[in-house]
């Protein structure tokens, strides 16, 4: 039942990979010239913005309505290219509106997201200036977002999943070989080439499916699947909103540098950055690879094949994601030692996100869980229990963040999102269990007690592999990640984690 399914996570995560090990790559270069700097805070606040209505009218829309509802018309390829059309031409308009907006308003936009920026002029003017410059990106990324939302439905993966990969290269390029050319302004110019480059490969590949882009408003603000989809869509809009004021909340408490201490909005970026690293290439490509069979079963009336995939689902998240908890909690000054440590990313850098990364830890299995139980929520047309467990969740990360910053600076932030995190899971999946019912958690159960006694043993074992290995840290880092991955594999596979059998299939299949 679900080989196909292995199959189509495995394309996604592939190309996520390169996407993400080329973000790796951009992150050190971002982490040695521009360190914790006032610059670098002013283009992660910069580009924050343009991103929070990208979040909206691109992965938002693609994520909880184009592809659920298109999946329904993957059969029907010329009526899926029909309301594919009525998308991409409403969401022009609307993208050239915000766009605008954007660039004439950001001034304020920066003093509501950053206000602490207020006491530092130059930081505030410079963040300004890159806001004007980026807006212009939300264009070209909301095209391409909601362009790849077709292909998708389509069931191809991989230009979905390759696609970012365009903004790390063009920021790996920039800032080699023009960064002295351009100064300041280098971080912003790579975001512009990167948009760019994802709208036309995204119109590339619709071409070669023999999608045809003609631009009718009239005819699409009529069409009734697409009125449809707009009502689907107004309560994703409020989830989105709670989303970014939960950034908007860690950015103002980041800005609090009498509180949280010096160059904690940059720590939170890093420590981030590496979080999103598993979360992408996991919890994404499953949960945006299951969202098209979810809805095909929801539609269908399959419930019992709904649950069961959604199961299958939850316990790869758990075989994939726990052990990479535990390796971060235990070795997370090391690995940020090792990818970042160098030129403007100092000792006291290292030491505040390393602070940021152990208790993002904490959060990182739930984060990626309830992002498995949205999509499967959008799967059965249901945008609006995300978004009201998404607003109780709001105001608990910002009663936590604000209570624990205090004893724990940065690091509190952090650790009241991984506890947000928690409670809206559980609010999450008691939803849904009222909606299709119970499910059978016998064997998950065992898989998660096997899985996390596992990943604290091999904790233990790469912490003390890093105080006591004589050699340089990429080596030890290296010597740690080829022990842990084999213990694992062979442990795993004596305990009978299915996961660990169905790679070896896949990997022998791919020889022969």
């Amino acid at each position: 039942m679900f080989r196909k399914t292995i199959k189509d996570t495995t394309t996604v995560t592939l190309g996520t990979l390169v996407s993400r090990l080329l973000g790796f790559v951009r992150d050190v270069l971002v982490a040695k010239f521009f360190g914790t700097s006032n610059l670098l805070e002013a283009f992660i606040v910069a580009f924050r913005l343009p991103n929070l209505f990208r979040s909206i009218f691109a992965e938002g829309f693609a994520d909880s309505v184009a592809t659920p509802v298109l999946s329904e018309y993957r059969k029907e390829k010329d009526k899926l290219f029909e309301i594919g059309n009525h998308l991409l031409s409403i969401f022009m308009v609307a993208l050239l509106v915000f766009t605008f907006l954007g660039i004439a308003l950001s001034k304020y936009l920066v003093l509501i997201i950053a206000p602490g920026f207020i006491a530092n002029p130059a930081k505030f003017e410079l963040a300004v200036s890159f806001t004007r410059i980026t807006f212009i990106y939300l264009f070209l990324i909301g095209f391409s977002v909601n362009s790849t939302a077709i292909l998708c439905a389509l069931k191809r993966f991989f230009i979905f999943a390759i696609n970012p990969a365009f903004l790390n290269i063009s920021f790996i390029i920039g800032i080699i070989f023009f960064q002295r050319y351009l100064h300041n302004y280098i971080l912003v110019a790579c975001v512009l080439v990167a948009g760019l480059l994802q709208m036309t490969f995204s119109l590339i590949s619709l071409k070669k499916v023999g999608f045809n882009l003609r631009f009718n408003l009239g005819r699409a603000l009529k069409n009734s699947v697409v009125v449809r989809m707009v009502k689907l869509f107004i309560p994703r809009i409020w989830s989105s909103a709670v989303y970014h004021l939960s950034v908007w909340i860690d950015t103002v408490f980041s800005s609090l540098t009498a509180i949280v201490g010096s160059g904690a909005l940059a720590a939170i970026y890093y420590g981030n950055r590496l979080i999103q690293f598993p979360f992408a290439l996991i919890a994404l490509s499953i949960s945006r690879v299951a969202v098209v069979d979810l809805s095909v079963y929801h539609k269908e009336g399959k419930i019992d094949d709904f649950k069961r995939l959604f199961v299958f689902s939850f316990q790869n998240i758990v075989f994939f994601i726990v052990p990479v908890c535990f390796l971060f909690m235990f070795l997370s000054e090391g690995i940020l030692e090792v990818l970042f440590k160098r030129g403007a990313f100092d000792l006291a850098s290292l030491k505040i996100t390393s602070s940021v990364l152990f208790f993002y830890s904490f959060g990182l299995f739930f984060f990626c869980t309830v992002k498995l139980l949205v999509h499967s929520f959008y799967s059965l047309k249901d945008t609006v229990t995300p978004a009201k467990t998404a607003t109780i969740s709001l105001f608990v990360n910002a009663a936590l963040s604000a209570a624990l910053m205090f004893p724990l600076k940065i690091a509190g932030v952090a650790l009241g999102s991984s506890l947000a995190a928690l409670f809206n899971c559980v609010l999450l999946y008691r939803v849904l269990v009222r909606k299709i019912g119970p499910m059978d958690w016998k064997e998950t159960k065992k898989q998660l007690i096997k899985v996390i006694v596992l990943s604290i043993a091999l904790g233990f074992l790469s912490r003390i592999l890093w105080e006591v290995l004589l050699c340089s840290k990429y080596l030890k880092l290296g010597i740690i990640a080829l022990i842990w991955c084999a213990v694992f594999s062979i442990v795993g596979n004596y305990l009978g984690f299915k996961q660990i059998r169905y790679v070896k299939e896949l990997i022998l299949k791919r020889k022969k």
